[in-house]
């Protein structure tokens, strides 16, 4: 059901429910073949369009209608290229996270939201205390290799860390979807430590 008043005149765009948590500056790379989401990807290209990237609390990524959590991330398309397999791989970049509201289904069943943008948080500083976070994370960058390996150098604020060790890590998408959803990059660190590291008492006290 649409909204009536104010939510109609938020920003709209499509939907695509996954099982990852995607953070801004994160990338994701993705293979598309369904019809819903081929017409999703020439629609970002030609008005030049994030998608908004959601993870799914019910249901599955291929076929039929998931349910997803109430925010995610703008994803916008940075590579695309028509794949050996015939599949088109893209590479995304997380642009700003958002709230999702009054979602509809579409007739191919592609769905679309409107959208709250988040306002955009100063980056923090890393805390001496946990740079083993920082060595893993250039660990992991360097083991996945492309397109992670883009995020090498990057400059490794709290904010950074957290959260592309949340998108690498092999935690439950209920624990990611949680740790998203902490506003401050501080507390998300020392949380994910304690995930990681029980023994660790996180160290990044805000």
């Amino acid at each position: 059901m649409r909204a009536d008043g104010a939510e109609q005149n938020l920003e709209r765009v499509a939907l695509f429910p996954l099982n990852v948590v995607l953070f801004p500056g994160g990338l994701l790379p993705l293979r598309i073949f369904e019809p819903r989401y081929l017409r999703m990807v020439s629609e970002c290209l030609r008005d030049e369009r994030p998608f908004a990237v959601a993870a799914i609390v019910a249901g599955s990524e291929a076929g039929g209608v998931a349910s997803t959590a109430a925010s995610g991330t703008l994803a916008k398309i940075i590579d695309w290229e028509q794949r050996d397999d015939g599949l088109l791989g893209l590479v995304c970049e997380g642009e700003q996270s958002c709230s999702l509201r009054d979602v509809h289904v579409e007739r191919d069943q592609l769905l679309r939201a409107a959208i709250e943008r988040h306002p955009i948080a100063a980056p923090q500083a890393m805390p001496d205390e946990c740079a083993w976070m920082a060595e893993l994370l250039d660990e992991l960058l360097h083991r996945v290799g492309p397109p992670f390996d883009r995020l090498l150098g990057a400059q490794s604020s709290a904010d950074h860390v957290a959260n592309r060790l949340i998108e690498l890590l092999p935690l439950p998408i209920g624990e990611k979807q949680a740790l998203f959803e902490m506003q401050d990059a501080l507390a998300r660190l020392g949380c994910l430590a304690g995930l990681i590291n029980p023994s660790s008492d996180g160290g990044a006290s805000a």
